[in-house]
């Protein structure tokens, strides 16, 4: 075993000694190994699991869902923030998605079930309104939600969604949305590509002898196609990226959501069910 000196904590290499012998104690004094679960338990599938992000600079807040579709369920207030993805929530209803927004009602406002007795009657603090919801296909299984406001003076909420699952959309691709009404010329990394008006694409990085991608966009203008847009990104090949295209009055303006593949656990996710009885229990040897 090789030692590894570390200057940050300079009785590191004075205490390898030690460590030897309180390893050696332990084999002599330890009995019988110990037992160690190879098959950790799974989480219950959910129907999907989603993150989100409020877009394009809007303000949301007070937003949830019912864990399993129906107000009979956990009601799990989602967080979305606006300049990255928001944590994951697992989801275990049916489609559509629906999102409330919890609105505090007066106790007199509460009409009593004319089936209970008054006195055992408890009013509701608050009432679930829908706010917005977004169909759910049965081969996707992990989503990215954007929530905007949509146009007019009444601002009513949106959704648009896009399939996040890491085996179309892996580590080291990036996905490019197009919102300009005419064709751009891209040069990424080592490729060259044409992105379709409103158009969308992923493309894997293929870095230069640098480790570098360079980025470039040209536009036609006048017949001719001009550079408006140049830059050189750094690569990570655990990330990928979202790189939206808009059109301004200098060529494109760009934005970049960027994303870590990596496990991690969604808000929401219920244990495994229980076996049937007779299945699955373990006995005492």
């Amino acid at each position: 075993m090789k030692m590894i000196f570390d200057p940050r904590f300079p009785g590191s290499l004075y205490l390898w000694p030690v460590l030897a012998v309180m390893t050696a104690c332990s084999v002599a004094l330890a009995q019988e190994p110990l037992a160690i679960s190879v098959d950790e338990e799974k989480p219950e599938p959910p129907t999907c699991v989603f993150s989100g992000i409020a877009w394009q600079g809007a303000s949301i807040s007070g937003l949830g869902y019912f864990l399993e579709g129906t107000k009979e369920s956990e009601f799990i207030e989602v967080f979305l923030p606006n300049g990255s993805r928001s944590r994951k929530y697992a989801y275990y209803g049916s489609s559509p998605l629906v999102f409330f927004r919890a609105v505090e009602i007066d106790e007199d406002e509460t009409e009593p079930d004319p089936a209970e007795p008054l006195e055992d009657v408890e009013p509701e603090k608050f009432v679930y309104q829908p706010v917005v919801s977004h169909p759910l296909s049965p081969g996707v299984k992990d989503l990215f939600l954007f929530f905007f406001k949509g146009e007019g003076d009444d601002g009513n909420l949106q959704l648009s969604a896009i399939n996040f699952d890491p085996a179309g959309f892996p580590a080291g691709s990036y996905w490019f949305f197009s919102r300009c009404p005419d064709a751009l010329s891209l040069q990424f990394g080592r490729d060259k590509l044409v992105l379709p008006a409103f158009g969308q694409r992923i493309v894997p990085a293929r870095i230069d002898e640098f480790g570098d991608l360079v980025f470039r966009v040209h536009r036609k203008r006048a017949g001719a196609s001009r550079k408006v847009y140049s830059t050189i990104w750094s690569y990570n090949p655990r990330a990928r990226l979202l790189v939206f295209l808009t059109p301004s009055p200098n060529g494109v303006s760009i934005r970049r959501i960027t994303d870590l593949v990596k496990e991690e656990k969604a808000l929401g996710l219920r244990p495994p069910k229980e076996d049937k009885e007779g299945e699955g229990s373990k006995r005492d040897p």
